[in-house]
């Protein structure tokens, strides 16, 4: 009855929900910059108001996180996470960027998916478990981050190695995923920067040694590890094989079978200064994404292996972001759950799926915790008129309600 009680209440209440995300879409928390004060402000004060205290961790300024719990310390902790920052609005907007427009059936503005959101369906799940006492058998722990956009080292990373009450039994991220699929797993990221150091000279004479040219030829090295297939455990293949169609429906054509191959992207070039000029630096940065069954080390090594023998030595190998791909079991608990209610409340079927970018779930999977993103489609991310669907925004608020329910108060159905 708890269950039923917890679902009718906030579907008799949508409203609250949907102007709730509004307003947090109304507050900019563009990164770069990255300051997150005035949207973390608004949440904490948003929580005293129902009397819970608020934790402020800022080891970076102005890039705060917060962490509030509910119920009693005995028992199994969950945790809904989320990150405060969101990409900058730019241009090419119809509409202004921060508006938070409810027309429609949608919710406009930056961050309207990403992840806005999922910060709201969070703050409305534990409103609701105060306003209506339902009794936990364990904790309900949010968990805000800032600098998830740009790595994540002053967020989740900071906050799964300072603060214990992030490290849940189980963890639920609210990221724009779709309600179609259920994203148990990610491909791991491996960025590289390639420098060379040359001699420069006029370019008619040939009188100097290229930087580009060896950045180029490392490129070329490197270029056939893209498309690689990877062998993972059975049952993550078989999460894998079942997602290639839907993927490609729903994500674009190709991006069904990304899941299990190396994907290498060229994202920035940098090289000489004038055209007649043999130039004598050059950089670039490439993004290796990687799927179950290998690792960034390995795609390190031979990277690294394959830049030496192409440039002599001449090229330098920094990497500034790594982590491997993680799985949460597909037969874990907290997957069973999201997907049996996603079932059960909106007759709808959610695949289990290896995500293709990366969320700070890849942290919680890191630190041994099942872990699942599941939060509404986001429209025009990182472009002019981000929004989502009121109706996607409720179906997952439910879901989540449901999901931390069967988890902490079983048998309460």
């Amino acid at each position: 009855m708890l269950k039923s009680r917890l679902i009718d209440e906030l579907r008799k209440r949508p409203d609250d929900l949907f102007t709730l995300c509004s307003g947090l879409v109304q507050i900019p928390s563009e990164n770069p910059p990255g300051d997150t004060s005035k949207l973390a402000a608004f949440i904490r004060d948003h929580l005293a108001v129902q009397g819970l205290a608020v934790e402020w961790h800022e080891p970076k300024a102005g890039r705060p996180n917060l962490v509030a719990s509910i119920g009693s310390g005995s028992g199994p902790n969950v945790v809904l996470s989320g990150h405060l920052d969101e990409f900058p609005a730019g241009q090419g907007w119809t509409r202004p960027p921060f508006s938070g427009a409810i027309e429609g059936g949608r919710i406009w503005g930056r961050g309207a998916g990403d992840m806005k959101a999922g910060l709201a369906v969070a703050l409305t799940i534990v409103s609701l478990v105060r306003e209506l006492e339902i009794p936990l058998a364990g904790r309900l722990t949010l968990a805000f981050a800032s600098d998830e956009e740009t790595g994540g080292a002053w967020g989740t990373q900071w906050l799964l190695a300072n603060v214990p009450a992030v490290h849940g039994d189980a963890c639920l991220i609210g990221e724009s995923s779709g309600t179609w699929s259920a994203g148990i797993g990610e491909k791991g990221v491996l960025w590289l920067r390639l420098r060379s150091r040359g001699v420069s000279g006029h370019a008619a004479y040939q009188q100097g040694t290229s930087a580009v040219a060896a950045v180029r030829g490392a490129l070329a090295a490197i270029e056939p590890m893209h498309g690689r297939r990877a062998r993972a455990e059975k049952a993550v293949a078989g999460v894998i094989l079942g997602q290639r169609g839907a993927a490609d429906r729903r994500w674009g054509r190709g991006t069904g079978r990304l899941a299990d191959t190396v994907a290498l992207s060229v994202g920035t070039l940098e090289g000489g200064g004038q055209v007649n000029l043999i130039p004598a630096s050059a950089m670039a940065e490439v993004d290796f994404r990687v799927p179950p069954g290998l690792t960034t080390a390995a795609i390190e090594s031979e990277a690294r292996r394959r830049i030496r023998q192409a440039s002599r030595g001449k090229v330098e190998v920094e990497v500034f972001n790594q982590c491997d791909p993680y799985v949460t079991p597909p037969e874990a608990r907290l997957v069973k759950h999201v997907l049996a209610n996603a079932k059960q409340l909106n007759r709808r079927k959610v695949l289990p799926v290896v995500r293709l970018g990366y969320t700070d779930g890849r942290f919680f999977r890191r630190a041994g915790i099942p872990t699942v993103v599941y939060g509404p489609a986001v429209h025009n991310m990182g472009g002019p008129d981000e929004y989502i669907e009121t109706a996607d925004l409720l179906e997952v608020a439910a879901v989540h309600a449901g999901a931390v329910l069967d988890l902490l108060a079983p048998g309460a159905a």
